[in-house]
């Protein structure tokens, strides 16, 4: 979808001489860091590694889907800030496209709404494909940056690093279950046609054999720079963290969301950081900027923790809709969450173009600047991207209206492809319950209670189903259990509270009835006070 050498987000940024991020007290970057040995240790090359030994711990306080979601409204969206300062914030790049950053955000906004009213999904697996793009970009910049600064601009050598990175991190989103199934659940759902078990197993295989064909060739022309002394050490080890993290990560760690989570928010911090570093080097030498800009990006600590307060401040928008109750103003904050994703990659995929002669500047890469080339064709300018991604939406769009999956066919092929993704039986399950065919459904929940013995609510969804099998007492015990592994589960409560009710156990039930009143879920709220109105009227 990019351009990768006239479009990668971070492929195009300065070597800082008079700021850093704190110390940077003002001293000179070594030469060959962006901001100096310590700070891209902590920032760029080593933000895998930071983020996974100061949030992981940090995981224990919260239940996984609270936690993920907090990393992901203030990490994740949060970071979506800097780019915009970055885009709205330069002069001289506003004036350059002046245009595309007055008519993206409504164009965006109105068709995302759009999308919502409609109940189509297309746009879903839109950004989350482009989330995979730029995600890459964003990683094949940080490489490419550190070729530019040893001089290292040889095509061949920026075409190596891309496949690495592509067929790599490709590999890594198909080995891993989880993210596996629900890359394809987001296809399926916007009306892409199903792949057969059969034709994914030989995608896979053919991927599979693609990146070690890729990685012989990477390391075999590696020994070639080694030899020449051209290697670059410091990309090298980039590029290691970046893979080893997104293995443990999407593929090693027990709970996928969790781990997810984690990984966005090492992407973020690079982020925080490249465009800190841009931007301050910018204002440092006397750049057409805002005011704001200005007083912001100079080298104080207050201002460092003043950007991120800000960042943490933009992330709270998306952190909001877990407290918004009204029908309108949840679609409005909907629409306003998916509308700044998409403006963050699309605007990533140009602000960031290495071919500019004010860009080329900040790189710090002097006389060899002239000598940057396309390593791919051009075929991204104004015009002709905002087609083809339009043409994009209204394929997908036409697919759901016209052409959609048949759920149960779509849960069948998702838990055949992915098997051990322990969410893609639990969904299977709900589909065959909701059809009556309850004893296929049961196999499939114990199945995913199998996988993951501690996923409170696959234990709820066994539950009901053995209760509509008339097994009450199995139905007590997945309940129960489920309850033992989270006990702020209303529509346990509630379920269990009905069991024992039946079976004359009033005190038990009046409990759990109480419990159900407690949570969040309106609906276990509202037939919970019915309940104990009508058990106390019973006494």
């Amino acid at each position: 979808m990019h351009d990768t050498r006239r479009k990668k987000p971070h492929d195009t940024l300065p070597e800082r001489r008079h700021s850093g991020v704190s110390a940077p007290a003002g001293q000179p970057a070594a030469s060959g860091w962006i901001l100096s040995a310590f700070w891209d240790s902590v920032l760029f090359i080593g933000a895998p590694v930071t983020c996974i030994l100061a949030l992981f711990p940090l995981s224990r306080y919260w239940r996984p889907q609270e936690y993920s979601f907090l990393l992901l409204a203030f990490f994740t969206f949060g970071h979506h800030l800097p780019g915009f300062i970055r885009a709205y914030g330069d002069r001289e790049l506003f004036a350059r496209y002046r245009l595309r950053f007055l008519l993206a955000p409504p164009l965006i906004f109105l068709t995302t709404l759009w999308f919502d009213l409609r109940g189509l999904h297309g746009l879903v697996i839109f950004v989350f494909a482009w989330d995979i793009w730029h995600v890459l970009m964003q990683h094949y910049g940080f490489m490419r940056i550190y070729d530019a600064k040893r001089g290292e601009i040889s095509p061949a050598t920026a075409r190596m690093d891309w496949a690495i990175s592509i067929f790599w991190y490709l590999t890594l989103i198909v080995a891993s279950p989880h993210y596996r199934q629900n890359l394809l659940l987001q296809a399926y759902t916007s009306g892409v046609p199903l792949l057969s078990p059969q034709v994914f197993r030989v995608l896979e295989r053919a991927l599979y054999g693609a990146t070690a064909v890729v990685t012989v060739s990477y390391l075999g022309y590696n020994l070639y720079l080694w030899r020449k002394g051209r290697l670059a050490l410091r990309k090298l080890v980039l590029l290691g963290t970046f893979l080893a993290a997104s293995y443990y990560l999407y593929v090693r760690v027990d709970d996928f969301i969790v781990g997810f989570a984690v990984w966005s928010a090492f992407h973020s911090v690079q982020y925080y950081g490249i465009v800190w570093a841009y931007n301050s080097n910018r204002v440092a030498r006397g750049s057409a900027m805002t005011r704001v800009v200005r007083f912001l990006f100079r080298p104080r600590t207050a201002l460092v923790l003043i950007y991120a307060a800000l960042i943490l401040g933009y992330g709270g928008i998306n952190y909001l809709q877990k407290f918004v109750h009204d029908e309108t103003f949840r679609l409005l904050l909907l629409a306003f969450i998916a509308t700044s994703s998409a403006m963050h990659y699309y605007y990533d995929g140009f602000i960031w173009k290495v071919r500019e002669k004010e860009t080329r500047q900040f790189l710090n890469i002097g006389a060899v600047g002239s000598g940057l080339r396309r390593v791919w064709p051009a075929w991204n300018r104004g015009p002709v991207q905002a087609a083809y991604l339009a043409a994009i939406i209204v394929v997908l769009g036409a697919l759901e209206t016209w052409h959609p999956n048949d759920e149960l066919r779509m849960r069948q092929s998702l838990a055949a492809v992915a098997p051990r993704a322990e969410e893609s039986h639990l969904h299977l399950g709900e589909t065959l319950r909701q059809q009556g065919r309850f004893s296929d459904a049961l196999e499939e929940y114990r199945e995913a209670v199998r996988l993951n013995p501690t996923w409170a609510q696959a234990h709820v969804n066994l539950g009901v189903t053995l209760a509509g099998l008339g097994r009450l007492d199995e139905a007590i015990g997945a309940y129960e259990k489920a309850l033992s592994i989270d006990s702020n589960i209303p529509a346990a409560h509630f379920n269990l509270a009905v069991l024992l009710a039946s079976r004359g156990e009033t005190e038990r039930a009046l409990g759990h009835y109480q419990k159900a009143l407690e949570g969040y879920d309106p609906d276990a709220q509202r037939l919970a006070r019915a309940a104990i109105e009508e058990l106390g009227s019973g006494r």
